[in-house]
């Protein structure tokens, strides 16, 4: 069987690994980590559908002098790092300037969203399917009844792409949530969305497929990545090994930057840092997610805990956490849901969103590297983008046609 290697144990690194099994492939992942314990481990574990609007849009740099002043606001970036991240920042600046370039990565948002659970499903199987996925819905909730320009964009791209939630006032948000605060005014009902019972398990579900099917897992660090262009081969060297293979997929999420820079391959990838706070399960009784679009943060009911996630902080990898929004997550999730039980905290997360400036991932190959594959950049949606992903390079690795046009993730538009 023909061999491939991917850099990368998280959700995406391991649905193309199951993906790629299925076509007959033999296939090894490495990673310093148990897989499922990076990024993949305690993002917000939406399913999201129907997501199809990017970050940036036109209008959105007149808020950011405000965000960067508040510090409960949804985005900030550390000061010393400004420097490193001002390039990515203008980029991401320029993709939401027009509406013409929105409706476009909307577009391809939806293409690649729209199937996850299918997707999911013809990975997992039914049984395992059903174990770690539950399509309940989403609900995204705000104070101010009128709309925002941006909310208003929104609404169009999402219309153009075939998505229109349930809109809801008034005594129908709390006949769906009743445990919600009733400063909460408006809403919107996605019955397509979902989430996932638990990221992590998720993850270490399709890694136990994974090595039933014959997979090979090498857990250690990669220190640096070299091409043998005599036999268009790459070398990895590693914290224990030093290995030379054919074929290569980075699915290194935010790591990819670093991992690819012996290649010399330039990527305006960058690091938004997220938090999320936890609670027992038992500390509120809700089903349905629910995304407060102002203060942007999510609340999602997992199996085995309740989870609070957000903010967007631009600090690069290295940064201690700043441990003072663990305080506002709970102040947000205890002001939305005034009945939850503050004393059942668990624990509070950090991790490292792979973020490109137009929202869109990174998937395809460079003409000047045969053999070598991205699949990584997923931003805030890995969760939901990650199958249909797999698929794309699974279709490029063994040359079967994809089914959606993939231009709009090659890594070339940059």
């Amino acid at each position: 069987m023909q061999a491939i290697t991917i850099i990368g144990a998280g959700i995406v690194g391991m649905c193309t690994a199951v993906a790629l099994q299925q076509r007959g492939l033999s296939v090894q992942v490495i990673d310093e980590r148990e897989p499922g314990t990076g990024t993949s481990f305690g993002n917000a574990g939406l399913i999201s559908v129907d997501s199809c609007v990017p970050i940036a849009l036109p209008g959105m740099i007149k808020s950011v002098p405000k965000w960067l002043l508040d510090p409960k606001s949804p985005l900030s970036v550390k000061p010393s790092y400004l420097p490193f991240a001002a390039s990515w920042l203008l980029r991401w600046v320029k993709s939401g300037a027009s509406e013409s370039k929105a409706l476009k990565q909307g577009r391809a948002l939806r293409e690649l969203h729209k199937d996850a659970p299918l997707k999911y499903r013809e990975l997992l199987g039914s049984e395992i399917f059903d174990q770690s996925i539950r399509i309940t819905g989403q609900l995204h909730v705000w104070e101010q009844v009128q709309k925002s320009p941006t909310d208003l964009l929104g609404e169009r791209i999402r219309a153009q792409n075939g998505v229109t939630p349930r809109e809801l006032m008034g005594p129908e948000i709390f006949d769906l949530i009743p445990e919600m605060d009733r400063s909460i005014r408006r809403a919107e009902f996605y019955e397509k969305n979902g989430h996932v019972t638990n990221p992590y398990l998720l993850v270490q579900r399709l890694f136990k497929i994974f090595t039933d099917n014959g997979g090979q897992f090498l857990r250690q660090k990669v220190v640096g990545i070299s091409r043998q262009p005599d036999s268009n081969t790459y070398r990895i060297m590693t914290s224990a090994s030093d290995i030379t293979v054919r074929q290569l997929v980075i699915c290194s999420g935010a790591w990819s930057k670093k991992v690819l820079s012996g290649l010399g391959v330039s990527l305006p990838l960058e690091t938004e840092r997220g938090y999320h706070v936890s609670f027992d399960r038992s500390a509120l009784d809700f089903k349905i997610p629910v995304l407060h679009k102002e203060r942007a943060f999510g609340v999602t009911p997992m199996v085995d805990n309740i989870r609070v996630a957000g903010f967007v902080e631009i600090a690069g990898l290295d940064a201690a956490p700043k441990m003072q929004r663990e305080e506002v997550l709970i102040n947000h999730a205890k002001r939305l849901f005034p009945s939850l039980d503050l004393s059942l905290k668990k624990n509070f997360w950090l991790g490292f969103r792979p973020s490109t400036p137009d929202s869109l991932p990174i998937l395809g190959r460079l003409d000047a590297m045969p053999n070598l594959y991205f699949g990584f950049g997923h931003g805030h949606t890995g969760i939901t983008g990650a199958p249909k992903s797999a698929e794309i390079l699974a279709n490029m690795i063994t040359g079967a046609p994809n089914t959606i046009d993939v231009t709009p993730y090659d890594i070339k538009r940059f």
